[in-house]
């Protein structure tokens, strides 16, 4: 089935309206939509998801240009292709048609298959553009579970580990219980009672490490968080790595709300702590910080390192497609934050070199600082 495309003509003589009409109204595809000024075609925008818009210059109150304008500023209608239809054919009104957005200019008489050919064109181009688009989306959707399931693995074995020392305790309890039934010993350090709320508290410690591994990897609706707990959960989450490697981090943030999806922030979490991990290995000052503060516009939570910072020569390239300095690496565990932070909180996530002062002695580091509109 051939695809519809809506299409808004804007202008304030009905003549020409009715004559763009009536060159595009044999193509059955075309559902045609017209406005004659700049108000009521700002008004049906709100209305219909159009793909093209065929816009004259001269009207008043609301120029063309001016229409443009606004239409370019607002998220919802920016990547519609809009073609001038007008009589001035002056280069300055030309190249002022494209310098506000405008993706063709039509002067004014027309010609019917000239007219035809260039809204079937941009059509066409529009249809080309959106289809790049949606496959785009999808390969950074595939990349994005590719990251999650490098990350289970992580996980699996973090929580193998966080789960032996319950494990060994439970064990314990359980055996010293059954010694004592059989040999009707009592035990002078712990009351039975004692001894089945340390098993209890064992088992609720093992429960909520499933629940935090479980609800990563579950799809969820926005909730309202805050980055505290939001960072313990992370440091939980790869608890393992830290303590084998002897490394320090600090949660410095404060209980700041935030509406959004808590996972994805964990994620973006995990691939920065993970990449510090790896880079603060072999240092003698093994330190991060996790920090957060709010001011006008954005919440911003930095996360902080000693590794001794990232060469200038690649330090704009880290959230690159496919970049990676690591013989085994992919590189998407940075781009896939970054499209994270964009798609899914609205926000940016840019990295820079700064120190840290430690007993009066100052470590080069990379800052990792991931800004959140409010």
């Amino acid at each position: 089935m051939d695809k519809k495309y809506n299409i808004l003509v804007v202008d304030d003589d009905s003549n020409n309206i009715q004559l763009a009409i009536n060159i595009l109204k044999s193509n059955k595809n075309y559902n045609i939509i017209f406005a004659t000024n700049g108000k009521d075609a700002l008004q049906s925008v709100q209305e219909y998801d159009f793909d093209i818009i065929i816009l004259d210059i001269l009207m008043e109150p609301m120029n063309g240009y001016e229409v443009c304008e606004k239409l370019k500023n607002d998220n919802k209608t920016s990547t519609i292709p809009i073609i001038f239809l007008t009589a001035k054919n002056d280069e300055e009104s030309i190249y002022k048609g494209f310098e506000v957005g405008g993706v063709d200019y039509i002067t004014k008489p027309f010609f019917e298959k000239e007219f035809s050919s260039r809204v079937s064109t941009h059509l066409e181009l529009k249809r080309l553009r959106d289809k790049l688009e949606e496959e785009l989306k999808e390969k950074d959707r595939l990349m994005l579970q590719q990251n999650k399931m490098a990350t289970m693995g992580e996980m699996i074995d973090n929580i193998a580990h966080q789960w032996r020392q319950p494990l060994s305790v439970i064990s314990t309890i359980s055996s010293n219980l059954i010694f004592q039934k059989e040999t009707g010993m009592q035990s002078e350090s712990k009351t039975e009672v004692e001894s089945l709320q340390d098993i209890v508290v064992n088992v609720e410690h093992l429960s909520q490490t499933i629940t935090d591994f479980r609800d990563f990897f579950r799809p969820k609706d926005k909730i309202e968080f805050d980055i505290h707990s939001v960072v313990e959960k992370t440091l939980s989450l790869v608890s393992k790595n830290i303590i084998s490697k002897n490394i320090t981090i600090n949660n410095l943030c404060e209980n700041i709300k935030l509406e959004g999806y808590d996972n994805e922030l964990i994620q973006v979490l995990i691939n920065i702590i993970n990449n510090a991990i790896e880079i603060l290995e072999n240092k003698d000052i093994k330190l991060v910080n996790i920090s957060s503060y709010v001011d006008e516009i954005y919440i911003n939570i930095s996360v902080k390192d000693t590794g001794g910072g990232i060469d200038n020569s690649i330090i704009d390239k880290v959230f690159d497609q496919n970049f990676t300095t690591k013989e085994d690496g992919t590189g998407i565990g940075l781009y896939m934050s970054k499209m994270i932070v964009k798609d899914h909180f609205n926000g940016t996530i840019t990295v820079q070199n700064s120190k840290t002062k430690i007993d009066n002695k100052e470590y080069l580091g990379a800052e990792f600082i991931i800004k959140i509109k409010l």
